[in-house]
């Protein structure tokens, strides 16, 4: 069956590029914005089981970007951990954003939450129906030149959408996770057509 979701595309590849992107966002609204930090500590103070939770999502978040730097492999545990971070971060980024777009329309905008919405729920539900594990995240190294691109357009979108257009903390995070998740793969194979090793 995870063949099968696989071959139509369903089951999502995290890359280390990808990853790192998108704790790098985290980073950037997480300091820029005290009602996205506060929502974010807020949870791991609801109970036990959520302070565990958090625990793994910061240790997703620091592996994003170790591994990102490192030719080390990416043990099991340390995979899990990523994709519990990249799961939640999806999830929340949708939620949030939504919210926001429920209280001020702005049609344009719809498209990037949407489609971390959409992400966020085919991740969740073949994670509960263990088709979507830690074997999601890649074990092929990343370059620093990716890096260094992928680091350069994320914060130019982030500067954009967060400072000149002022938009909610959510959108912001969503263009940038969007382009982290989607765009960059793209970009990354227009400008690297020869196959990594």
């Amino acid at each position: 069956m995870a063949n099968l979701f696989q071959k139509i595309g369903l089951i999502p590849r995290y890359t280390e590029v990808s990853l790192f992107l998108t704790a790098l966002t985290f980073v950037l609204v997480y300091l820029s914005n005290n009602e996205a930090a506060s929502i974010v500590t807020g949870f791991a103070v609801l109970s036990t089981r959520m302070f565990l939770l958090f625990i793994f999502y910061v240790l997703g978040l620091i592996f994003s970007f170790y591994y990102a730097v490192s030719d080390k492999e990416t043990p099991s545990i340390a995979k899990l951990c990523m994709l519990i971070f990249i799961m939640l971060t999806n999830l929340g980024v949708a939620l949030f954003a939504f919210i926001s777009i429920s209280r001020e329309v702005h049609d344009y905008y719809i498209i990037f939450p949407a489609l971390n919405v959409i992400n966020a729920l085919i991740i969740l539900t073949l994670f509960r129906a263990k088709i979507v594990d830690e074997n999601c995240i890649s074990d092929e190294n990343a370059r620093p030149v990716e890096l260094l691109i992928g680091s350069a357009a994320v914060l130019i979108l982030f500067l954009i959408s967060q400072y000149v257009l002022k938009n909610y903390w959510a959108i912001t995070f969503s263009i940038c996770l969007s382009y982290s998740s989607i765009i960059n793969d793209a970009v990354t194979r227009t400008l690297f057509r020869e196959k990594k090793v």
